[in-house]
């Protein structure tokens, strides 16, 4: 049975494993002790298997999620864990003080400044870069650290630099100066996205640059359901031309050497607790 989260993706951060965790298939708890056992059996099957996740990265994708991800926060860094609220979407009010008592990181999901591209490579809900960029302002001014998960880049769209560079200035000018580039996967629910926003032959391009052909009433239908991937050498090539522009205006990418932004952590969480004892079943409102 489904607990209502799932892990992302997993990475290695300055201090261990970092995981980030979002909501499933079936719909995320929103009582407060329910969400803490959910996300205990989600990080516990891999501390199960020796790999304790010391950050955790919750991705947010609606405005709604900031029903569970608050008790989330909570959960999480009275257990030691150290949290990052991904979003693309502006945080509610509740989940701002949470993040503010524990010295969560907000990384905010910028893709591209136009609201119509930022929704197709982010995902349909995504707020526009500007509305995410005037609340990364208020956090600020709340002291909250902030940085930016810049992507997914793709060939093609991103290879616009003055886009990227208003993009980037606008970063700089709402006090954020910490970003990571992510290289994205072309699944098909992005490419259809996407082909409704390019310009004539801009699809064509782009599914070149993937190494697939449009030689089918529906190219995008072959596509592997996790998306396709560029090459080494074409990600490189695409992250080092953003990174350019990014530095340019002043931003540092992955300061602390990771993608979790380690050197903004103010270091208040607890002793880090083990979730394989009893501590698992026991919650604190």
């Amino acid at each position: 049975m489904s607990s209502g989260f799932t892990c992302v993706h997993a990475f290695r951060a300055c201090h261990g494993l970092a995981v980030v965790v979002g909501r499933g298939s079936a719909r995320a708890p929103g009582d407060d002790e329910d969400v803490g056992l959910a996300l205990g059996a989600t990080l516990g099957e891999r501390e199960a298997r020796g790999e304790p996740a010391r950050t955790v990265v919750l991705r947010l994708t609606n405005r709604d999620d900031a029903a569970w991800a608050r008790p989330a926060v909570e959960w999480l860094a009275e257990r030691g864990r150290r949290v990052l609220v991904r979003s693309g979407v502006v945080l509610g009010r509740e989940l701002v003080q949470s993040v503010r008592r524990w010295g969560v990181t907000a990384v905010l999901e910028l893709a591209h400044p136009r609201p119509a591209h930022q929704r197709a490579l982010v995902g349909p809900t995504a707020e526009p870069a500007a509305a995410l960029l005037l609340h990364a302002q208020h956090l600020r001014s709340l002291d909250i650290e902030v940085a930016v998960h810049m992507g997914p880049l793709m060939p093609v769209v991103h290879d616009q630099h003055l886009e990227i560079v208003g993009l980037a200035r606008h970063i700089a000018a709402a006090d954020i100066r910490d970003v990571h580039l992510a290289v994205g996967r072309l699944t098909p629910a992005r490419g259809r996205a996407l082909a409704e926003v390019l310009v004539h032959g801009q699809a064509g391009a782009l599914l070149r640059a993937f190494g697939i052909g449009p030689w089918t009433d529906d190219p995008w239908a072959t596509l592997p359901k996790n998306g396709a991937r560029l090459s080494g050498l074409a990600a490189a090539t695409l992250r080092h031309g953003v990174r350019r522009h990014v530095e340019q205006a002043g931003l540092r990418v992955d300061h602390c050497g990771c993608p979790a932004q380690c050197h903004l952590d103010p270091e208040l969480t607890p002793r880090f607790v083990p979730l394989l004892t009893s501590d698992l079943f026991e919650h604190t409102a």
